[in-house]
């Protein structure tokens, strides 16, 4: 017996850097308690309901602007339609988890849980209790209940360095893209680049493109939603980063840098957002 019954025709894949009230509001519009992580066909996560309750409600963050990079379960495992139960719930076992998204032909096509195959009847007890017996033995088994103050600072703690993690694949793509070798370097002109063009969209405009962006990113951008700025354009920003990084550029190379900062930043937000980046940085 395959997996097929498990197809589901209202599979949810969201970005990244999509919101988790985005992802609460499609739980909630669709009836799900499971949505995908991915970008096009390539699932890199999943996010539940009790990630969501227990990695942004509990650790006190705004699900407005938290993105799905940070609170979604990494990295997952996928199982191809034409497998059994029984190998799903072993796959479950080995890698400790409850859900596993169905793929055929290497495009998600439903998700399975321990509970499925239960409810179904399409495993034993005896497979199913070893399932649960292999999470409960990685969860710190000789550890009391966590007290609610220990939860919150874990969730805050994993946090934080999925926040780390995400601003530093950014500025690495920064510094591959612009040739800068400086971290700070690197970072301060990320900063410069996404203030200005912060400050040449819209608030909405430019709240939206800041969800995009690392959430280690959004504080420092707060300031920049007072636009749009019709004054800001390629040149502006490219005096800027000459003035700021204290470089001796000319105008091919100068705009060559705006370029490789944009090219990176394009990299990691939205195909909405990469055209907006692209727009902005065009002189006007």
């Amino acid at each position: 017996m395959s997996l097929d019954r498990y197809r589901r025709p209202r599979l949810i894949i969201l970005p990244p850097h999509a919101t988790a009230y985005e992802a609460a509001r499609a739980m909630a519009e669709h009836r799900l308690s499971t949505v995908l992580v991915g970008e096009s066909a390539t699932v890199i996560g999943l996010v539940t309901a009790r990630d969501l309750a227990i990695e942004a409600l509990v650790a006190e963050l705004d699900p407005l602007v938290t993105p799905l990079a940070d609170v979604m379960s990494e990295p997952i495992v996928a199982i191809d339609v034409g497998a059994s139960p029984e190998e799903a719930a072993a796959l479950m076992r080995r890698h400790v988890c409850r859900r596993l998204p169905i793929t055929e032909d290497g495009i998600p096509v439903g998700v399975v849980t321990l509970d499925d195959l239960i409810q179904e009847g399409e495993i034993d007890l005896g497979l199913a209790r070893s399932v649960v017996m292999a999470q409960l033995d990685s969860a710190f088994p000789d550890r009391e209940p966590a007290r609610p103050e220990e939860t919150r600072a874990r969730a805050r703690q994993r946090h934080r360095a999925r926040a780390e993690t995400s601003l530093h694949r950014l500025r690495r793509a920064v510094e591959r893209a612009s040739g800068i070798t400086a971290h700070d370097r690197a970072e301060r002109a990320l900063g410069i680049v996404l203030g200005a063009l912060c400050r040449r969209l819209t608030p909405d405009e430019a709240r939206h493109f800041v969800t995009q962006l690392p959430s280690k990113l959004h504080a420092d951008l707060l300031d920049c939603f007072d636009g749009p700025d019709k004054h800001i354009s390629a040149h502006s920003i490219t005096h800027e980063l000459e003035t700021e990084l204290d470089l001796d550029l000319d105008d091919d190379a100068a705009a060559d840098l705006l370029d490789a900062v944009c090219a990176a930043v394009a990299d990691g937000i939205s195909a909405a957002g990469s055209r907006r980046c692209a727009r902005s940085s065009r002189p006007r």
